[in-house]
């Protein structure tokens, strides 16, 4: 696995489409593409010159075939690139291999004379908010209640899909100034969801309030369905509460919690 290099290329053939699908199929535990996506769907998008990629294990020596092991699709916007959907197998993230993807996307999306990337993703996922948040320095543009509507892609199965929207500007350079560093009140995922249901603190300082997230929200799902849906509705409640009152998202710190700075 070592000797091989990863490589990311357009795909169009159907062949290699519906190896993508079952990637992403693998990636989001998913028995059917029906709430993913579909190879002809996928085949239309690339047709009309959206971005549709996969990335591959590539053996220089040529003794192996190429593998696919991630993909990533996006569709144009009239001013901005929509980041559709991004996965990489099960067993080799947190590798840097999505960052390569994202990257690459940017690449692409800079070439084509777009300025930011939109996507939306789970507020509850630590990981991918802070890849997202600390990493690419994107914006949260706003918090969307149950956004999809009930999906049984696996990941998702008995959950309202809760997005955050963030844009990313990934022309910018990183920011001048530090982001806000703040003093957590320990472990986000103590965080007692059943007995205080709204999951917000705020700061004595009057300017910072923080949001927790679980350590692991997909093995929760399975474990303990009612806390995941309690971590679902508390962080909700959390984030309603923060916004009424003027907050707004400006980081996501190393140990889990959610930083707001008021407007």
């Amino acid at each position: 696995m070592m000797r091989r290099q990863p490589k990311i290329r357009p795909i169009e053939h159907i062949e290699e489409l519906e190896q993508a699908v079952d990637v992403l199929c693998r990636v989001w535990a998913a028995k059917t593409p029906v709430d993913l996506i579909n190879a002809s769907t996928l085949w239309a998008m690339a047709e009309a010159d959206n971005y549709v990629v996969g990335l591959f294990l590539v053996d220089e020596d040529g003794a192996e075939p190429d593998e696919m092991v991630g993909a990533a699709v996006a569709i144009r916007g009239r001013k901005h690139l929509h980041s559709h959907i991004v996965g990489v197998l099960p067993g080799l993230q947190g590798l840097g291999l999505g960052s390569l993807l994202k990257r690459h996307e940017a690449d692409w999306a800079g070439r084509e004379g777009f300025e930011v990337i939109r996507w939306t993703y789970d507020p509850l996922v630590r990981r991918n908010a802070y890849f997202n948040l600390a990493k690419l320095h994107a914006r949260v543009e706003k918090y969307q209640d149950n956004l999809y509507g009930s999906l049984n892609d696996g990941l998702n199965d008995g959950d309202e899909t809760d997005r955050l929207v963030i844009e990313w500007d990934f022309r910018a350079d990183p920011p001048a100034v530090a982001p806000d560093r703040v003093v957590t009140p320990g472990p986000p995922d103590r965080w007692d969801v059943t007995g205080r249901p709204e999951a917000v603190v705020f700061l004595e300082d009057g300017v910072h309030c923080l949001i927790p997230t679980p350590a692991d929200i997909e093995s929760l799902r399975s474990t303990d369905q009612d806390l995941a849906k309690a971590w679902r509705f508390g962080v909700r409640a959390g984030f309603s509460k923060a916004e009424a009152n003027g907050y707004a998202v400006t980081g996501f710190s190393p140990d889990g919690w959610y930083v707001l700075r008021h407007r």
